[in-house]
């Protein structure tokens, strides 16, 4: 008996240490955060397998990271052929190259696939890391790995590095020659707090909303599906000016930066009202003058316009930035101060004299300073609401070639700045278009005026000079194009922010003209909103012609309401019918065709 208990004893004895000692491991055992990457050899199975064994000994390393497992590695060690970079373009060499995060890891992995190995001074290729307002590096690299065709470099991540981008080198000559272009990091969603999915709305109806009436029953009445409202950074940005309401203190990078509390409130209002009803919210990023003008490109102080340039050519200009786009992708992604899941970053930037001023230059170089600009906002936003989507912003006016330096055609803003994405590291942007008719006072956009008419301004080819609602396929159709696919080989998600049609011709008019656009817009399925400009009208856009609204300045509504609440229910054709005889004809299909 005395034996058994000591057997037993030792039985338990065994079982505590074997406890203990699991839980040592699990309270000190490297955290994803803790692995150095930069140590990690991973051309050398043995180095990648002993990493992560380290991080969970008892799963099998592979489960974290599928692309690392040994037979991945080997493969990298393929026979390869020499050859000589091509001179005076030798950033173009390698083309097939990507950055990414693991989220898990904690690490950022940098993917190349060379056409061959380029001759140089030694068997190593050299990672150099940029911030986004440098074009140029010295010679202290973060890695280097032995020459393949095929390979990785991996180092460790943290946020700073989300705006940074990355060139790879080789030595020529005793001094490094890059042989890409700076790559971003493209999946800065693999690092976000907020997971859920995209809030899809039931139809594309959407609305430019009135502040003041958020709360009193009309959006609910019109059946309002999506929204959209401007945050200009300078009225955003800087002390409140109230003393009912404090300014807001937000620590970026160790800098304190100060926003607005009594209009931060505003939004609140206006945000938190809109998701509280169902509503999904698009947020138009503005960049006007005001606090921390910084912001402002240098190329653009000098300007007079509502809008400006970006700024992301100094380090200043980015970190304002950053935190601007911060405070608000951290404050809106959730549901207590209300929801955004739409971002357009700028406004109609191609009219860059009216609406995105920077002094006049060459439609590449412009269209590079905006992406700079629009990618950060991306990186950001993206790196705290996964599924967030952000869009470009182009106008109507797709391809005139004016000899005009006062803005540019959007399909050339537009082939440019798609250009330089997916050259540094291709991203899902989306792009928000305003198909406003020609010419803006006249709603009729399929019958424009006879003086317009024989301008022939609105054709159904790509080489039209206007994109109207008439012939927006023509965009949906050119972004169908593989080089203008988003990284999933997909259409890219379309969004008519903004359009619009005045009742200064007559209510019933802009009523027809209203429906017509809607079903053309529902009938194509790459078009994911159509919103409305706007709820009520406006003094200065009336003064020229421009009376959009579903409402009176002073009250009571149009015949515009009526059609518009009904539109997208089981009334909708029967509401619309009476535009069949303005239009002329007898059946919507007559019109209306799928895309």
């Amino acid at each position: 008996m005395k034996r058994f208990s000591l057997l037993i004893s030792a039985l338990i004895l065994i079982l505590f240490v074997c406890v203990m000692e699991l839980a040592l491991f699990n309270k000190y055992k490297p955290k994803p955060s803790d692995i150095t990457w930069e140590n990690v050899d991973v051309e050398d199975t043995e180095s990648v397998r002993s990493t992560f064994k380290a991080f969970d000994p008892v799963m099998d390393y592979t489960d974290y990271a599928p692309e690392l497992s040994i037979s991945t590695v080997e493969s990298l060690k393929r026979s390869s052929r020499a050859v000589s970079l091509p001179e005076g373009s030798e950033s173009s060499f390698a083309t097939s190259v990507s950055c990414t995060i693991d989220g898990v890891l904690g690490y950022v992995k940098f993917n190349y696939d060379l056409p061959g190995i380029p001759e140089s001074d030694d068997d190593k290729y050299y990672l150099f890391e940029l911030a986004t307002y440098e074009n140029s590096h010295n010679d202290s690299y973060i890695a280097s790995v032995s020459k393949r065709e095929r390979g990785c470099f991996i180092f460790s991540y943290y946020k700073d590095r989300l705006f940074d981008k990355y060139v790879m080198a080789v030595k020529k000559n005793g001094a490094f020659v890059d042989i890409c272009r700076g790559q971003y990091i493209t999946n800065p969603e693999a690092v976000a707090s907020y997971t859920y999915e995209y809030p899809t709305p039931s139809s594309k109806k959407g609305l430019i909303i009135d502040n003041f009436k958020v709360n009193n029953g009309s959006l609910k009445d019109l059946g309002v599906k999506q929204a959209a409202y401007n945050i200009p950074l300078g009225f955003l940005m800087g002390p409140t000016t109230s003393g009912n309401y404090g300014t807001i203190a937000f620590n970026y990078n160790g800098k304190t930066y100060s926003f607005n509390g009594q209009r931060v409130a505003e939004f609140d209002i206006v945000f938190k009202a809109l998701t509280n009803q169902g509503i999904v919210t698009t947020a138009v990023i503005l960049n006007d003058r005001g606090p921390y003008s910084e912001r402002i490109h240098p190329n653009a102080v000098n300007g007079s316009a509502p809008y400006y340039m970006f700024n992301a050519t100094d380090e200043n200009g980015c970190q304002a930035l950053e935190a601007a786009a911060t405070f608000l992708a951290q404050r809106y992604s959730g549901t207590e101060h209300g929801q955004i899941v739409n971002w357009v970053i700028a406004n109609e930037i191609n009219a860059r004299k009216d609406w995105n001023y920077m002094d006049y230059t060459d439609v590449t170089t412009y269209s590079e300073e905006y992406a700079k600009g629009y990618r950060l906002f991306y990186n950001v936003i993206k790196s705290v609401n996964a599924n967030a989507r952000i869009y470009t912003c182009l106008d109507q006016v797709w391809n005139r070639n004016l000899k005009s330096t006062d803005g540019y055609d959007a399909r050339d803003v537009l082939d440019a700045f798609n250009n330089s994405i997916v050259t540094h590291g291709n991203i899902d942007y989306g792009v928000a278009y305003h198909p406003y008719p020609v010419p803006l006072t006249w709603p009729k956009f399929w019958d424009m005026p006879s003086n317009y008419r024989a301008m022939n301004l609105v054709q159904n080819n790509v080489d039209t000079p206007f994109i109207t609602i008439q012939n927006i396929h023509i965009l949906t159709d050119y972004l169908s194009q593989g080089a203008f696919l988003n990284p999933k080989g997909e259409v890219r998600s379309v969004l008519l922010n903004e359009i619009g049609f005045g009742s200064d011709h007559g209510e019933t008019l802009q009523a027809a003209c209203f429906a017509y656009a809607y079903y053309i817009a529902a009938a194509n399925q790459h078009i994911d909103g159509f919103i409305l400009n706007k709820q009520t009208d406006h003094p200065v856009e009336m003064a020229q012609g421009l009376s959009f609204g579903l409402d009176y300045s002073g009250g009571g509504h149009k015949y515009i309401y009526n059609v518009y609440k009904n539109i997208d229910t089981a009334s909708g054709y029967e509401v619309t019918a009476f535009a069949k005889d303005i239009i002329g004809i007898s059946d919507w299909s007559e019109v209306i065709t799928n895309h």
